[in-house]
């Protein structure tokens, strides 16, 4: 008798293994076929960049979508200019931009966080807006809401 209860119970743990198994794989699949899109346009990014582009090394990735849908990436040639490179997949335009005519992902962050010390920066994307170059800064304020706040490429201008 003692020998069934022990048997069920390995029975009914081997059981609860195997689904808690089964739903932590199938929750990684998941996840992973959800992500899929955003690496095959990323990938794509990087082939047109370097295929079309002074750039030979690339440096960052981004991916912005305020109406528009763009991925955009960082980069050097080979005598070490600096280059930012945005792509629209939906229309299927590349923009080369060269770092020297607009301002850096540092600077941007440096201006948000002397307008707004009180706010954690979580992550700056480059990306397409109204038909130009943006950054775009997300934050997390004290009350731990989340800020956006946009700046132009060319000259670091905060958007309305």
């Amino acid at each position: 008798m003692i020998e069934d209860d022990t048997r069920q119970t390995i029975k009914f743990v081997a059981w609860l293994i195997g689904i808690i198994i089964f739903l932590y794989a199938a929750s990684v699949l998941i996840f992973y076929k959800a992500s899929t899109p955003e690496r095959n346009e990323t990938k794509q990014l990087n082939q047109i960049a370097l295929a079309k582009s002074p750039i030979t090394k690339i440096e960052k990735n981004y991916h912005l979508d305020r109406g528009v849908n763009s991925y955009s990436l960082k980069g050097s040639s080979k005598n070490r200019q600096q280059y930012y490179f945005i792509y629209l997949p939906g229309s299927k335009k590349g923009y080369l931009l060269s770092a020297k005519k607009g301002v850096s992902e540092a600077k941007v962050r440096s201006s948000y966080q002397a307008q707004n010390p009180n706010n954690k920066i979580t992550k700056v994307n480059l990306g397409w807006y109204n038909n130009r170059a943006v950054w775009e800064v997300t934050a997390k304020d004290p009350a731990d809401h989340y800020q956006y706040q946009l700046y132009e490429f060319k000259n670091g201008n905060l958007l309305g």
